[in-house]
């Protein structure tokens, strides 16, 4: 019976983790409603969940207000490049489909690409900024170069990134599981490769410490 109520048991740890995603996921909502704020927001959602996936000691809103702060500049800059971006590229295809005739296919083809990339760099960038120091320069070009040479991690999380979404705009009974888990869930998930992804950047004589961010090797 004493198994059943100690604090180590696998149940507890399950049902520990289960709030403390729902938590985080609440945050990351709320912080995410002004729209310009969801880059420091999802910054911060990466840094709790692969702090929970490393089993670093953690405190959801703490750890997670702690890095909306301090990357809130950077994050919100490289947020505000992306909207541009993405702006950009849904332009275009809805040009596209208005005048197909008129656009070379070609053309079309090359923006796809490129949307690709950016989409990319997107994924990789806020993961990359919740752990590392480095410039706002020096963070987008590492997100991009590291998308280039992790193209199945990369379409993990892309595909990650859009369920929520799409469970969100096609099944509207999903809407509590979405409240719930729509977004820590698939973070806390991407986190499992995200910590095999980000030990190749990390000095090798020190683990990232649970206060400091550790300086970012750039890639050559």
């Amino acid at each position: 019976m004493g198994a059943i109520f100690n604090l180590d048991n696998p149940v507890w740890n399950f049902m520990s983790k289960v709030a403390d995603l729902i938590l985080l996921n609440i945050l990351a909502i709320i912080c995410s409603i002004p729209i310009v704020t969801i880059g420091a927001s999802w910054t911060a959602m990466y840094f709790v969940t692969i702090r929970m996936v490393r089993k670093e000691e953690s405190y959801i809103v703490k750890d997670f207000f702690r890095s909306f702060k301090e990357n809130f500049k950077q994050s919100t800059i490289i947020w505000l490049i992306a909207l541009i971006a993405i702006a950009i590229f849904v332009g275009d295809v809805m040009i596209y489909r208005m005048i197909p005739e008129q656009i070379p296919q070609a053309l079309m083809i090359a923006v796809l690409v490129l949307a690709y990339l950016v989409l990319g760099t997107v994924i990789y960038v806020f993961p990359l900024l919740s752990r590392f120091h480095n410039t706002i320069k020096g963070t987008i070009k590492n997100a991009f170069l590291v998308s280039l040479v992790n193209v199945p991690y990369t379409l993990v999380f892309a595909v990650l990134l859009v369920i929520p979404f799409l469970i969100a705009f096609f099944v509207i009974e999903a809407a509590p599981f979405i409240i719930m888990f729509g977004f820590s869930l698939p973070a806390y998930i991407a986190s499992i490769f995200w910590v095999r992804i980000l030990r190749k950047f990390e000095p090798k004589e020190e683990a990232v410490p649970g206060d400091e961010k550790a300086e970012e090797e750039p890639l050559e």
